[in-house]
């Protein structure tokens, strides 16, 4: 998976510690700057503190004249006076409750939107300083900023790739694509060997640009041997199963026409045999029929051995 990161606010960059290409672990520094709209955040949490202490102030006033005035009703006080006593407090309630959640939206803000998974602020500290970290580990992909250049949360500042669990991606024709299923096996050929990895999605259209469709599967990384943007050859498993006997591809050769294997009769001699191919992916193949099990077929340099016998050795034992 790749992140991509952005600040919560806007601002100057101050240091950028890290460069494309380098590991980092989860809750590592990657960008740290002036976060002007922290600053400005922290100076309404004042002002907000200062007026939900008013509120409290004001609510408590208008509460001790509620109950002065309701233990003095029809006797010095009017019932009129009373009433406009307790619409007083019943504002003062009002408005020292939307003083409190002005305080509570303010502290979402502190806790979730200026301090997350992939930005940490300076923690008490009264400063206007924030950091955005890595959410994940994995390695650097790119950084879209430098020091003193200015940000803002629309600006994709970073990108990190998480390499140690990779996607990958098959591109093929959808007539292949409809005897293919999820839960099948890939194999897909690596510098450092075969990967067996299951198919986790087929796509349910062809891209209308390449006219073929994707099919996913998920594989380990944990060497990080496997690169975004490598071109590798794989080999997915169909739905029907297709029996036979399974040859190397090489040893499989066309003439006139026809599929042709070499079965070793001898140290010396060589026998053709015309087969029914019923797949190939070009690493193996399975042979419906022409060919009993057992018989050894020719590999590596049934190529020389077509060129030699020609089309008269058809006839031949």
């Amino acid at each position: 998976r790749v992140v991509h990161i952005h600040p919560a606010g806007s601002g100057k960059v101050l240091a950028v510690p890290v460069q494309p290409g380098m590991h980092v672990a989860r809750g590592q520094a990657l960008v740290r700057y002036q976060d002007h709209s922290l600053h400005v955040a922290r100076l309404q949490a004042v002002q907000m503190r200062a007026a939900l202490t008013a509120a409290v102030a004001a609510r408590a006033d208008a509460a001790g004249a509620e109950q002065r005035a309701r233990a003095l009703a029809g006797e010095s006080i009017s019932m009129a006076e009373l009433r406009r006593r307790q619409d007083a407090l019943a504002q003062a309630d009002a408005t020292l409750r939307a003083r409190q959640a002005d305080m509570d939206t303010l502290g979402h803000r502190f806790a979730e939107e200026f301090n997350s998974s992939s930005e940490q602020d300076s923690r008490g500290a009264e400063d206007e300083t924030s950091t955005l970290i890595s959410p994940v580990d994995g390695m650097v992909q790119a950084i879209g900023t430098s020091v003193a250049a200015d940000v803002d949360p629309t600006m994709d500042v970073a990108t990190v790739a998480d390499l140690f669990h990779v996607w990958i991606v098959s591109d093929i024709a959808p007539d292949q694509a409809a005897r293919i299923a999820p839960g099948g096996q890939q194999v897909t050929q690596a510098a450092s060997g075969p990967l067996i990895s299951r198919i986790d999605t087929v796509d349910g259209m062809a891209s209308p640009l390449t006219g073929l469709v994707r099919v996913i599967s998920s594989v380990a990384n944990p060497t990080s041997a496997l690169m975004p943007g490598m071109v590798l050859d794989a080999t997915l498993a169909q739905r029907d199963s297709v029996a036979g006997i399974v040859v190397p591809s090489e040893s499989i050769q066309r003439i006139d026409g026809r599929s042709v294997v070499f079965v070793r009769v001898s140290v010396t001699d060589y026998r053709p045999v015309v087969v029914d191919v019923a797949l190939d992916d070009g690493r193996q193949a399975v042979i419906r029929s022409g060919l009993k099990g057992g018989e050894p077929v020719v590999g590596h340099g049934s190529f020389a051995l077509r060129s030699v016998i020609g089309l008269a050795g058809m006839d031949a034992d």
